[in-house]
């Protein structure tokens, strides 16, 4: 819940709108907790329906870009310059 909090954030800050959120059909997504942050952050939930590969193949692709091509678009010199750069460009404080 943190995470999509922090998402939410984020992207409100870049200037993007958010209303609907997607996500699989996995009990953490199914559950009251889940609707209630949903509903305290102004998201419709949305599930893919079941054994629907296409879609959640997108999202599996999106997540895998994510972490094999995104943060390497720029060269570090050290994987510790590299996560502290990420840590000030995502606001995240360990």
């Amino acid at each position: 819940m943190g995470f999509l909090a922090r998402a939410v954030g984020w992207f409100s800050d870049q200037g993007i709108t958010h209303k609907r959120i997607l996500s699989d059909n996995g009990s953490a997504y199914r559950s009251g907790e889940w609707r209630k942050a949903c509903k305290a952050l102004d998201l419709k939930p949305i599930r893919i329906r079941p054994y629907t590969p296409r879609t959640n193949g997108k999202a599996e692709r999106f997540i895998r870009t994510l972490l094999e091509e995104w943060a390497y678009g720029m060269p570090f010199q050290t994987s510790e310059v590299r996560n502290q750069w990420l840590s000030r460009y995502l606001g995240i404080h360990p």
